[in-house]
């Protein structure tokens, strides 16, 4: 069965690939326009070879990612984020074929990602993680995934709950377990639990190598002017990455609320937008969560469920469209959705 679904899904792309070159997703979309919005989630943009920060499903390359956007300017229209919200809340119908590029987190590599853009004309929003963006702290995803990657210890050990766990590191595919274990085990729990799986693996794994590379891996304020002045947006993304549902009412609505406020005063900007993190298999987004969003403020709120978003929807629980590992998946999907 495992082999059977295999072969299926090699046969599914392979046809996928001969109609995206071949120019029958953007003949199909010209000839049966989507008027629903197709808002497009990245985070990392950076060459895999460079990437020890990121999962690879998360991350496309620069080369890529400019596939991406010189095949959309060419086939669909791209609106801003401001535009695509303001036609959602007034019921109006949006362009033909219309998509949005948006970011999550605020890694430095979406500077160069902000500059394609401007080559093609076109713009984004990213949302920005607002202490590890000011240097406040360290993003800890990419903290966590950093440390175990690259460390040349051979295991390292967590406590919790009384309880001490030793995970080995001996190989790629160890090191990979224990990332995710780690990252299981901090969005599953509140900000203390969090800050005390950081201290035991800085104690065991960090070195001033890391501490440097950790400094410069998020975007500064600086760089975020700059692309403000070439027409990219910014939204909140919380302040620390708080996995929202599992920590405590004050420290969710504190992430929520005091982000906007951070990041206007670090800009100028009135920041409307908010992106919720943390998710995949785990829950990262209930009403509660939501309605302190919209009680914070914000005009919107994008989540990372697979959908288009259309008239009637509600505006703090946007869907987006995944668009990694490639172009082709991302098209094929968008072409054929209904």
């Amino acid at each position: 069965m495992i082999i059977l679904r295999f072969i299926k899904m090699q046969i599914s792309r392979l046809v996928k690939i001969i109609l995206f070159y071949s120019g029958f997703f953007a003949l199909l979309r010209r000839l049966k326009p989507n008027r629903k919005i197709a808002i497009l989630r990245y985070h990392a943009v950076v060459e895999r070879r460079k990437n020890d920060y990121t999962s690879p499903s998360i991350s496309i390359s620069p080369r890529q990612f400019e596939k991406h956007v010189r095949y959309f300017s060419r086939n669909y229209n791209i609106i801003s984020l401001d535009r695509a919200v303001e036609l959602l809340r007034g019921n109006k119908p949006a362009p033909e074929n219309a998509v949005v590029f948006t970011f999550d987190d605020g890694y430095a590599d979406n500077y160069r990602a902000g500059k394609i853009l401007k080559k093609y004309q076109a713009n984004g929003t990213v949302y920005l993680t607002a202490h590890a963006v000011d240097r406040r702290e360290y993003f800890w995803l990419s903290e966590v995934t950093t440390l175990i990657l690259k460390s040349v210890k051979k295991e390292f050990s967590i406590g919790h709950q009384g309880e001490k766990t030793t995970y080995s590191l001996k190989n790629i595919v160890q090191r990979w377990r224990a990332v995710r274990a780690m990252i299981k085990l901090i969005k599953s729990n509140n900000l203390q639990t969090r800050e005390a799986v950081r201290v035991q693996l800085r104690k065991q794994l960090a070195t001033d190598q890391f501490h440097h590379k950790m400094q410069n891996l998020m975007l500064d304020w600086q760089q975020i002017r700059e692309m403000q002045t070439s027409g990219m947006t910014f939204g909140a993304h919380t302040l620390t990455h708080l996995n929202l549902p599992n920590a405590d009412y004050e420290d969710a609505l504190q992430e929520i609320a005091e982000s906007k406020v951070f990041i206007e005063e670090k800009t100028s900007v009135p920041v409307r937008h908010f992106s919720y993190p943390n998710s995949g298999p785990y829950a990262y987004f209930t009403p509660a969560v939501r309605n302190m969003v919209e009680n914070s403020g914000y005009a919107s709120a994008v989540t990372s469920a697979a959908g288009f978003a259309a008239a009637g929807d509600d505006l703090f629980a946007i869907k987006r469209v995944r668009t990694v590992p490639s172009l082709v998946e991302t098209v094929a999907g968008i072409a054929l959705s209904k």
